[in-house]
């Protein structure tokens, strides 16, 4: 195999594939980025780890057809190291030495033979959307901090459920004590279904995402589902099981309303987070809440550690009653660090009700529940 391409669009082909390569694994294999060169110039390069693939397909000057599999990592690390120009890629298929050249700087890595890596998934297409790549972004964005990082308490939760009813899907996310709920409206007529996707694979796919209108058409099977961007395609495996039943928390009727600045409360919960953080025994999930005394138009926040105690004080615009509240602080953030709007509407109901955070403009294109924390003092 011999193929020369620029070293600027051979980084960007790296850096996307090796979202799907496996960091840590028994078989080396995976360790490996495939590349099949064909003789029309077509080359596609491969990671795949068994539940992410991604298959990336470019046009390069290919003299020599051929394939290799050659370790990610220092394939990467070279190629970021070398001269700004075109980059040769030749491979001795007898023994799998691979010859990288680019100006005066050339690498010889020894390649492994590609017959045991994994094929991509074939799929069985159910049915097919299509979003933007700033809006699949966006949906991301809004809820992947909310998806459980603990595979004990519930499996599925380590996922999000994609649900597609009257035109619009819904992006969910929750890990028990939090849930996010997206909504962006799609243009195809599909019936009423879901599908749940990894975490891990939406936190790659973030990192790969771009700012831009750019089409993915998102195809579903019974257990694969592909984003197809065109010039590379990210298959993924689907999480089995039943999601939260989350229609009937988000229809909760609050009677405390509150509108206040986003960046003001932020602030103060930051402040907050000063103490946590810099306290050993307050990082522990739910160990030490922050206050909320929400009354008069304003809510005063407050904290106390081992370290110390803030006081704060923000103004709002308060309809209903007087409560006072307990909240994982890192929880809040998260939450109202996802909203776009600078001003945001937080309903309460009692201190053991979670706090729903959505628009003010009522259209319930995001919505956000936190559970309480219980104050003992």
């Amino acid at each position: 195999m011999k193929l020369t391409c620029s070293k600027p669009q051979l980084v960007d082909i790296i850096n996307t594939v090796q979202r799907a390569i496996a960091p840590k694994t028994a078989l080396p294999i995976l360790e490996c980025i495939k590349i099949d060169a064909n003789g029309d110039g077509n080359v596609v390069f491969t990671g795949n780890n068994i539940d992410i693939c991604i298959e990336y397909n470019t046009e390069c000057n290919v003299t020599e057809g051929g394939t290799i599999a050659l370790a990610s990592k220092m394939f990467g690390e070279i190629v970021r190291r070398l001269p700004e120009g075109d980059v040769t890629i030749s491979v001795n298929p007898s023994n799998f030495v691979t010859k990288i050249k680019c100006g005066s700087s050339e690498f010889n890595i020894q390649g492994i033979s590609p017959n045991e890596f994994p094929s991509a998934p074939i799929l069985d297409e159910k049915f097919r959307f299509t979003l933007t790549q700033n809006i699949l972004k966006k949906l991301i964005r809004k809820t992947i901090a909310f998806v459980s990082q603990n595979e004990g308490k519930k499996p599925v939760l380590t996922g999000a459920l994609f649900e597609i009813k009257n035109n619009c899907l819904n992006v969910v996310a929750s890990d028990g004590h939090r849930l996010a709920v997206v909504k962006e409206e799609i243009k195809e007529n599909i019936s009423s279904t879901k599908f749940i996707v990894p975490g891990m694979t939406l936190r790659e796919m973030l990192k790969i995402l771009r700012d831009e209108e750019e089409k993915v058409d998102i195809i579903v099977s019974d257990r694969i589902v592909l984003f197809d961007f065109g010039y590379y395609q990210l298959y993924s495996r689907l999480l089995d099981g039943e999601f939260l039943k989350y229609d009937a928390i988000i229809s909760a009727v609050n009677t405390i309303n509150v509108v206040a600045e986003k960046r003001y409360i932020i602030d103060s919960l930051e402040r907050a987070q000063l103490l946590i953080n810099d306290d050993i025994s307050a990082k522990s999930e739910n160990k030490v809440p922050v206050r909320f005394n929400i009354a008069y138009d304003k809510i005063d926040v407050s904290c106390i550690t081992g370290k110390g105690q803030v006081n704060d004080t923000v103004n709002v615009d308060l309809d209903g009653g007087e409560l006072l509240i307990g909240f994982n602080c890192r929880f809040l953030l998260d939450a109202l660090s996802a909203c776009d709007e600078d001003k945001v509407k937080m309903e309460f109901s009692a201190p053991t009700s979670g706090c729903f955070i959505r628009s003010v403009s009522g259209d319930d294109s995001y919505i956000y529940m936190i559970l309480p924390v219980r104050l003992y003092n």
